[in-house]
């Protein structure tokens, strides 16, 4: 039976978890670097027979100097044991990548320039495709070199396709490829890079994203790592994913319905503390090797003294939400408001004034989400979407419209209600 293969997804070498830097904690032992080390260990010691890395392995073009000594010293130990090194282009290091294949000995670029390339290894075929530039408008698998590929699998061994590109996204301008079409080709397998949220891959016949290889910044929450491929005597893939991303990204919801804001910093402050500890007794902390942990805090609850919570969230820094939960640092790199006043949405909006507009909307927000706002309410909001601004929306999420518009109505409702007692 072939050797284990350990698929990798997007590393990014040269990023560093900055939102944990602002936590005061030191990232030497919190970043891509230390877990791209953590996968070399990983290979040494389990009989894998090749690595394989899905693309975006160095953040920038930039960061190809820094990237060159974590992954030439990586590189230098797996191959001195045996394992080979293969990777295909993704479109953040389409650029760097093959300058440092061609500056690293045995470390194998697949793809190369956009045209499709079978490598064989013990037991396996693999194919595998290369961005050529930063943007990459057309399906992957009409470029050159697939069909030959394809036609030149061997008899009896499994074959794994591996690529960068944007799953059921049509029009992306990250090599946008159709899972109905991968599904189409006789391959064993499909792994991905681009995507940070991983899928279940261990089905029968897996297709879809390997995800990051440590969670980079809130949005990526859940347990991150490469994934084992085991060929079975069956003739089958037996996937495993491996925790060892060293950071592990969570979001917590703190209920405030039943807590006294007298002395509001110190209760707040209090019902983090108390939520990061019941967070802590969860299983998943045994589930890797983690150094750290990074959330987000949503405030939920029907509450009096919201001018309070809001103060809290405009006054704390990151510095000052550190806590310690299961032997781990917890940072809390985001707060967030989604506490309601300790009002009758429904009473108020029966009143035909401002205030009762603002309880209605506000009463459809909650209980019917942001698509059943009106048209003149939804709008606007289009003007606020991403795309204008960033070139990669799944990496870093903007607020729901529902969250927005929720936002700003409380803030309103509570202004004309003060208005209102004071006149």
């Amino acid at each position: 039976m072939a050797s284990p293969i350990l698929f990798v997804g997007d590393i990014h070498l040269g990023r560093s978890p900055h939102r944990l830097a602002a936590a005061g904690l030191s990232t030497d032992a919190l970043g891509p670097d230390e877990a791209w080390r953590r996968v070399v260990r990983t290979c040494r010691q389990g009989g894998v027979q090749a690595v394989v890395l899905a693309g975006d392995v160095v953040d920038q073009d930039k960061d190809r100097f820094e990237a060159w000594g974590h992954l030439h010293a990586g590189v230098q130990t797996l191959v001195a044991e045996g394992v080979e090194v293969i990777a295909v282009a993704g479109n953040h290091d389409h650029f760097a990548l093959p300058r440092l294949a061609d500056r690293i000995a045995a470390f194998r670029l697949l793809g190369r320039g956009g045209e499709w390339e079978r490598l064989e290894l013990d037991g396996v075929d693999l194919v595998g495709w290369s961005f050529p530039q930063r943007h990459h408008r057309e399906d992957p698998l009409a470029a050159p070199g697939l069909r030959e590929a394809v036609e030149s699998l061997r008899p009896g061994a499994l074959s794994i396709g591996v690529l960068h590109g944007d799953l059921d996204t049509p029009g992306s301008l990250y090599a946008p490829v159709r899972r109905a079409d991968l599904e189409a080709h006789p391959l064993d397998a499909w792994f991905l890079g681009h995507i940070h949220q991983p899928h279940d891959l261990r089905g029968q016949r897996p297709v879809g994203y390997l995800g990051s290889l440590v969670g980079l910044d809130r949005g990526e929450t859940g347990r991150r790592g490469p994934w084992l491929v085991t060929p079975t005597s069956a003739g089958t893939l037996e996937v495993e994913q491996l925790p060892l991303g060293p950071v592990y990204w969570t979001e917590l919801s703190v209920d405030l319905s039943q807590v006294d804001l007298a002395a509001p910093d110190d209760a707040l402050h209090a019902a983090i503390e108390a939520s990061v500890a019941t967070a802590a007794s969860e299983p998943w902390l045994q589930d890797g090797d983690f150094q750290a942990v990074g959330c987000t805090v949503e405030f939920v609850g029907a509450i009096d003294g919201r001018p309070a919570v809001q103060r809290f969230l405009r006054e704390r820094s990151a510095h000052d939400l550190v806590f310690e939960g299961g032997g781990l640092p917890w940072a809390v790199v985001r707060l967030l408001d989604e506490t309601s006043p300790r009002r009758d949405l429904a009473a108020l909006g029966e009143l035909r004034t401002p205030v009762g507009a603002l309880a209605r909307l506000l009463y459809t927000v909650d209980h019917e989400g942001a698509e059943s706002l009106p048209r003149e309410v939804r709008e606007p909001l289009k003007a606020f979407g991403p795309a204008p601004w960033m070139a990669d929306t799944a990496e870093h999420p903007l607020p729901r419209d529902a969250v927005v518009v929720r936002a700003a109505a409380l803030d309103l409702l509570e202004q004309l209600l003060a208005q209102e007692g004071s006149a």
